[in-house]
């Protein structure tokens, strides 16, 4: 009968203590994981108030500037949000002015009756949608409401 060689229960011992160590920091290193980059939430949408029902021109989109207080952290910004309100039906219509090609802010054009891009030429008509020029989307439509206490109209951003 032979006797087992020390050398090889030597190097079994090591790979056996290597691959605890290994477990064991992977374990630790999920953990910090956790709780050093706790998961983002989506922002939460809430109404805003954009502009009273009485302001609005029947023949053509008003702009309302949504201003919203940002806070990160200790840091605190506002952010401005600019939107295109009109009447649609018996109920109102907004849309982001926020053109779905680059990002640019689009413009109402009265002469031509669209919403124009400055940047690239892109070209929306009275409800969105694309007409011209490079947009993939129509341009983004927001939830809206009015409020019957205060006759002003909400947009959920």
């Amino acid at each position: 009968m032979s006797t087992p060689d020390p050398r090889d229960r030597r190097s079994a011992l090591a790979r056996l203590v290597t691959a605890g160590v290994g477990l064991i920091g992977a374990g630790l290193a999920g953990l910090v994981g956790l709780v050093a980059a706790p998961r983002s939430r989506a922002p939460e949408r809430r109404w805003r108030t954009a502009a009273s029902i009485f302001d609005l021109p029947a023949d053509r989109p008003a702009s309302a500037v949504i201003s919203d207080r940002v806070a990160d952290g200790w840091y605190e910004t506002r952010s401005q949000t600019v939107v295109y309100l009109d009447k649609e039906g018996d109920g109102y219509r907004a849309l982001l002015s926020t053109c779905s090609h680059l990002g640019c802010k689009v413009n109402w054009d009265d002469g031509t009756k669209q919403f124009r891009c400055p940047c690239h030429g892109g070209a929306y008509d009275r409800e969105g949608r694309v007409i011209a020029g490079p947009p993939p989307r129509p341009l983004e439509r927001l939830p809206v409401r009015v409020n019957p206490q205060t006759s002003e109209i909400e947009v959920q951003l």
